[in-house]
């Protein structure tokens, strides 16, 4: 039997677990995009994503998504492991993916869309009774679906959270976690909610190489901010600007510091990332969003707080040096054995 399970905090790292064969990326993206894609779909309320891992017997054997729209539902990802290819979990996966939405939603139009290059992905639409059309190249796949078709799945569907992407806004704006529109002054450097041209460009970026070591790549971070939604705690992503353009990205995060010394058991702020392009570096973006992080907590925006912390990765003297300039003190080390620093918050 397959089983469908929710992406969310709790199985996020599986969907590595799951790759294409080599000559398949040519028609895929790698999941972690997706992953972005979905967070910026919640944060602007544009469509309801839902991600399913695809698991038998506990081995993960694929991943597929569908997106809804009103009563539009697009399968705008369906991928097996490498692995597992050739043995009918393609027609398996989308056959209970049909059963699945008309269960679920009653009635509306499926699509599919892929390269018409990509034979396997026509070959599964046609033979699940999908109509095709083609234009420049490209296949639109698509399939009414009917109330009649409420046969039986033969798989186990986890049950999905949210039924409709306002509801999913609702609840991450009642916890907190929906970004505002802008912190600071927009023509100058300032914090902006995530947009669909924004995570283009912010995917786009890159660290310089002496960063690497230090800190997570730009698309790895804009798509943690997906599972991010779903844990208990506060983390809130903003797109790090100049004006209308996009140099960075920066994560905040309102928490407990259990891993903390000093403030255990204190509600804090924490700088939780702040990345800046390379061609952006060395420009004062970098100290200008610690500022303004800084004068952003002092409203203490997501609840009250004693401190303010930060982590450096051992080794990383230019971010150590930059925190102590803004009056961070190192106080220990935190749970993954970083350089902790804080500061009481009263200060400011």
């Amino acid at each position: 039997m397959l089983k469908f399970c929710y992406v969310t905090d709790k199985n996020f790292e599986d969907i590595f677990e799951v790759s294409a064969k080599y000559e398949q990326w040519e028609y895929v993206k790698h999941h972690i995009f997706d992953m972005v894609n979905n967070y910026v779909a919640v944060v602007n309320e544009a469509y309801l994503p839902i991600p399913f891992l695809v698991y038998e017997d506990s081995k993960v054997t694929g991943y597929v998504q569908v997106n809804c729209n009103g009563e539009s539902y697009e399968i705008c990802k369906l991928i097996v492991h490498e692995s597992e290819q050739n043995k009918g979990y393609g027609t398996r996966i989308l056959s209970e993916m049909m059963k699945w939405i008309s269960v679920r939603f009653g009635r509306g139009t499926v699509t599919g869309t892929y390269k018409a290059s990509n034979l396997a992905a026509d070959k599964l639409f046609l033979n699940a009774g999908f109509d095709r059309e083609v234009t420049d190249g490209e296949v639109t796949a698509s399939r009414k679906l009917h109330c009649c078709e409420t046969a039986l799945s033969d798989s186990e569907f986890e049950k999905i959270p949210y039924a409709a992407v306002g509801e999913f806004t609702a609840k991450i704006r009642e916890a907190k976690k929906y970004p505002e529109s802008i912190i600071g002054d927009e023509k100058g450097i300032h914090f902006e909610k995530i947009h669909g041209e924004h995570a283009r460009k912010i995917i786009a970026m890159e660290l310089l190489k002496t960063q690497e070591g230090y800190v997570m790549p730009f698309v790895d971070s804009l798509a943690q901010s997906y599972s991010d939604l779903f844990e208990e705690e506060i983390t809130v992503t903003y797109a790090l600007c100049h004006g209308p353009n996009p140099v960075g990205l920066v994560e905040i995060r309102y928490v407990k510091g259990e891993g903390f010394p000093v403030f255990q058991e204190k509600m804090v702020y924490e700088l939780f990332r702040i990345l800046v392009d390379k061609e952006y570096q060395k420009k004062g973006y970098g100290t200008g969003a610690i500022q303004l992080f800084l004068d952003y907590v002092k409203r203490k925006p997501l609840g009250d707080a004693d401190a303010v912390v930060v982590s450096v990765v051992e080794g990383n003297e230019v971010a150590l040096k930059l925190y102590e300039r803004f009056g961070f003190q190192i106080i220990g080390r935190d749970k993954y054995e970083h350089i902790a620093l804080g500061q009481d918050l009263r200060i400011h």
